[in-house]
């Protein structure tokens, strides 16, 4: 990422704005107020910018002194992180320089905790520019970092860019802000369970979130269909429970390579791997709260160590959406050795994640499954022995109210804080515990445990969960959760979430410690189509836990975002652009019930090489269309096919969620000159009346 250590290279000179830059042209400019995004709490702006550039450049006065950024002790990582990010995409090398003191600067930028406004928090700051200096200060190092992404947002666009991008005038307006967050939890949770990413996709999340002022990564490490992490006393966690035989839901294989030499699906993070996501995401000031599943979700690591479960054997974990029944994937508290794993796994997740808080889940324990704590001898015996008498559902609901009580104590007994799922409080208030409040409304069980002195963290489904559709043309979505009791979530519906939930009295607001946005990933094999689902949602769900409510207003948001999504295209994130190309179409004069040929080219649609996403939607007729293959082709030869069977039908959600209409085609390089086109053999089904569209999806 960035260095460590103070810059010893050549200096880039900072210019005035009175010494233009007759050779760059500006490729973006602001119109009035400069689109940060999430909004700064107060932002004035005066005439003049402030212009970078390098040491020698033609447009440096004569005997123009050469500059550094300059920073106290504390703030210097942030400095260097800032030379770090201006040096990929300007080319240029700043230096960094320590102060010790309180230092009156020209033509050069300052971050400094010196004399700064206490009030503004741990997590605020002041920036100013004019047309000869850019200071940043905050009572803090988190607040020097987040003056210093808005700095960076007040330039141009390009300033994202991972590459040296010319013709570009480095200018940053005149702007005075005085800035600090609505809320101190602003998080996005990944689901790396269902469908494993790397480390490296891990760092371009935080990347993304950084620029945001989210702070806080919830990281989703086990489920019925993994386990994630490496637990040193209990290897099969991982040797056995990180790997399946597929990919499941139905979903193209070819959407992941996520495989290792058996071809099993899957993968784990080692220690040394989390310890090192958790550094990275140290220096862009996010916490990273890890999430280890209790008691329910548990058929992965009751694969591995059978004799923690309820008497069922495990054979095979593979489980699509939605959860019904599974029968195998509850722990048995009241067996043998089972307290002690969940003892011995907490206290080595505690070694590797330094945050305050650890999930713990404690969702979904569904009475029609998980009677079966109520009829095996292990743990009714340990009903009776805590005052449980084992019938029915109130048993059950008291049962998990015990262990969430346990594990709460055990955590605290170590320093930290156990987060849980709503329904770990179905059993009422869990003491020492903070309530991460999922169910649609998030109210009902927020506002007593605020009432009660406890945290709460907001992320109720119907506003925060980016797995669902954001826009409702199935046509430019891929595929999602089907069934659910919400199956759309649009940026103007996070945009209007609020976090204070209604009713609370306003003295307990402050146990609302914020919110996140969740991405479920049953439907989401590859990191792109992670990045599809989560942005530009999290756009709207950082500004609403950063900006004052009052200054909240979807319009002014929508016109920011535009800009903001330059800055995503030069981060090169593959965002929902609510679009997607179209490169042809069928009627039913081209189809036949035999095999027949489609041909579309697509040589102006491509870029660059990378995968290649073809999806048939079907818009009018009678008969499904089936589809036998889609292959990419280069000059006319055939260089890579995807060969499974789908179909395209009208009013079909089963046909635009799963891997009925999608075709994933991969070209190693983009040859100069070359054509291109995509060949589908397709035939109606019981008769030739189709007619649909054939597009290139961006969603890998």
């Amino acid at each position: 990422m960035f260095p460590l250590e103070v810059r010893s290279v050549h200096f880039v000179r900072i210019c005035g704005a009175a010494m233009a830059l007759a050779t760059l042209v500006t490729t973006v400019a602001f119109a009035g107020t400069p689109a940060l995004v999430p909004l700064p709490r107060q932002m004035q702006t005066s005439p003049g910018v402030f212009m970078l550039c390098p040491t020698q450049s033609p447009s440096a006065a004569p005997g123009h002194p050469g500059v550094e950024i300059f920073t106290d002790p504390i703030s210097q990582p942030t400095g260097n992180y800032l030379a770090e990010q201006l040096f990929k995409s300007t080319g240029w090398q700043f230096a960094v320089a320590v102060t010790n003191g309180s230092l009156v600067i020209s033509n050069a930028i300052l971050l400094t905790t010196a004399d700064a406004d206490t009030n503004l928090g741990t997590e605020g700051y002041e920036l100013t520019v004019t047309t000869n200096s850019a200071v940043i200060r905050a009572p803090a190092t988190a607040g020097i970092f987040y003056g210093v992404q808005s700095l960076l947002q007040l330039l141009p666009p390009q300033i994202f860019s991972p590459l040296p991008v010319t013709n570009v005038a480095w200018t940053i307006p005149c702007v005075d802000i005085d800035d600090q967050p609505q809320f101190p939890w602003r998080g996005a949770m990944l689901d790396c369970a269902r469908h494993f990413f790397s480390k490296q996709d891990i760092k371009r999340l935080l990347d993304a979130m950084a620029a945001l002022k989210l702070n806080t990564f919830h990281w989703h490490l086990t489920d019925d269909q993994g386990w994630r992490l490496e637990i040193t006393n209990y290897p099969a966690l991982t040797t056995n429970s990180a790997w399946r035989a597929g990919m499941d839901y139905s979903l193209n294989p070819r959407a992941s390579d996520a495989t290792n030499a058996a071809g099993q699906y899957g993968g784990f993070y080692t220690q040394a791997d989390a310890r090192e996501i958790v550094a990275y995401a140290q220096q862009l000031h996010i916490t990273v709260v890890p999430e280890i599943e209790i008691p329910c979700h548990a058929t992965a690591a009751l694969a591995a160590y059978p004799q923690f479960g309820c008497g069922n054997a495990v054979t095979n974990y593979q489980m699509d959406y939605p959860h019904i029944n599974y029968g195998v994937d509850l722990f048995s508290p009241g067996s043998p050795g089972t307290m002690a794993f969940f003892q011995d796994v907490i206290s080595e997740v505690i070694s590797i994640f330094p945050g305050q808080y650890i999930h713990l889940g404690g969702d979904e324990v569904i009475s029609s499954t998980d009677k079966q704590w109520n009829t095996y001898s292990y743990d009714t015996n340990q009903m009776l022995a805590v005052g449980i008498m084992p019938s029915g559902n109130a048993s059950i609901v008291a049962y998990q109210h015990w262990l969430s009580t346990n594990l709460a104590a055990f955590v605290q007994s170590k320093g930290r804080t156990m987060i849980g799922w709503t329904e770990f409080e179905n059993g009422g208030i869990v003491p020492g515990a903070a309530l991460m409040d999922w169910e649609p409304g998030g109210s009902s069980e927020a506002v007593p445990t605020a009432e009660a002195g406890q945290n709460v963290i907001m992320s109720p489904d119907t506003f925060c969960y980016v797995n669902y559709e954001e826009i409702t043309n199935l046509n430019f979505e891929p595929p999602f959760i089907v069934g659910s009791s919400a199956q759309f979530s649009s940026v103007s519906n996070l945009y209007s979430f609020q976090p204070i939930p209604a009713g609370l009295p306003a003295q307990y607001n402050s146990r609302i410690l914020g919110a996140q946005c969740n991405l479920w990933t049953e439907y989401v094999p590859s990191f792109e189509n992670v990045m599809f689902k989560m942005f530009p949602r999290a756009c709207a769900l950082a500004e609403v836990t950063w900006t004052p409510a009052a200054s909240q207003n979807y319009s002014d948001f929508t016109n920011r975002l535009a800009v903001f999504e330059q800055r995503l295209a030069q981060m090169q994130i593959n965002y929902d652009r609510e679009t997607i190309p179209q490169i042809g179409a069928w009627s039913p004069p081209q189809i036949q019930t035999l095999p027949t040929p489609l041909q579309f080219d697509i040589t102006t649609n491509l870029a660059g090489a990378g995968e290649i996403d073809v999806s048939f939607s079907a818009t009018s007729g009678t008969n499904a269309l089936n589809i036998a293959w889609a292959a990419l082709l280069e000059n006319g030869t055939e260089i890579d096919r995807d060969t499974h069977a789908g179909f395209a039908q009208t009013n079909s959600v089963a046909a635009a969620t799963t891997n009925a209409t999608i075709y994933v085609l991969r070209l190693p390089v983009r040859h100069s000159g070359a054509t291109y086109q995509i060949n589908a053999s397709v035939q109606g089904n019981g008769g030739t009346n189709s007619a649909g569209n054939v597009y290139l999806p961006n969603w890998d």
